[in-house]
């Protein structure tokens, strides 16, 4: 067809693509791998040599391009055969009208996020059941809550076999497990970002780097807030905050950046997917 009807030939991924989308994933990977390393050493290694192949892909290197073009490529691809997926639903439940059309769509969609989404989720909570599945990380959250904490003046300092229990001089101490670093919340909301489809791929893709940053500080603000409110209302007020309010609130925190994201980036035109009709 030709470019007067609004059809364009679909660029398919390259060898070359796909072999850099296979790096992308293996690096995502292996920040999990070192994330839940039970030694620092091997740790550290794992999270530079994601580092390095991120910045061969991105930075400097042969096969290196920006980041834009390649999420912008995989993008299309996906796209286009989702879109097919979407159109042949329209046509089996005989949607003709707009009203009909944008239900099934709607439908198709939350489908897919769902489909993509909570297998990766349950995964996730299933190897980080244990209380020291995310043991470097913990050690990290563990270290960063001890320097801020220190900065205030309070008299604490980090002990356990794991190096991962804040010790006070005038409180009871602090364990941080696995569950306690907020990873579980992060990979859930980053992920429903990056599935949101009709918004340009590095929109989704600052967003879900800003949701990041949102749960990290919002995590350390729950586990230093313990310190205060032991002081003032005692613990077994804190344990109730802390085991019901705060955890639910953990969640509640996750919709309020994605009710932002919905609201603000997917509703301005500059952010929206230039829409493309590819043939293949």
């Amino acid at each position: 067809m030709s470019d007067s009807e609004g059809v364009i030939e679909l660029d398919h991924l390259s060898k070359d693509e796909i072999l850099r989308g296979i790096i992308f994933v293996f690096s995502i990977l292996l920040i999990f791998v070192s994330f839940s390393s039970t030694e620092t050493t091997f740790g550290l290694f794992a999270l530079l040599i994601s580092v390095f192949f991120l910045s061969i892909l991105f930075w400097k290197g042969p096969i290196a391009v920006e980041p834009k073009y390649l999420f912008d490529r995989y993008a299309d691809n996906f796209g286009y055969y989702l879109d097919k997926g979407e159109v042949y639903l329209c046509k089996s439940f005989n949607a003709t009208k707009k009203v009909e059309k944008v239900l099934v769509g709607v439908a198709y969609n939350f489908f897919l996020v769902m489909a993509f989404v909570l297998p990766i989720d349950l995964l996730f909570q299933y190897l980080t059941r244990a209380e020291n599945s995310l043991l470097f990380y913990q050690k990290f959250i563990t270290w960063v809550l001890y320097v801020i904490e220190s900065a205030f003046g309070i008299g604490v300092y980090i002990r356990g076999e794991h190096s991962t229990v804040l010790s006070y001089d005038d409180m009871i101490d602090m364990e941080i497990v696995a569950e306690c670093t907020g990873l579980h919340e992060t990979v859930f909301l980053s992920l429903l970002i990056i599935c949101f489809r009709g918004v340009k791929p590095m929109v989704r893709a600052k967003w879900a780097l800003c949701a990041i940053i949102f749960i990290f500080i919002e995590n350390l603000i729950r586990i230093i807030s313990g310190y205060p409110l032991i002081h003032i209302f005692g613990f077994s007020t804190w344990d109730k905050f802390h085991y019901f309010w705060w955890h639910t609130g953990q969640f509640a925190g996750i919709m309020a950046p994605l009710d932002l994201w919905v609201m603000v980036p997917t509703g301005k035109p500059d952010n929206k997917s230039v829409g493309r009709n590819y043939t293949g």
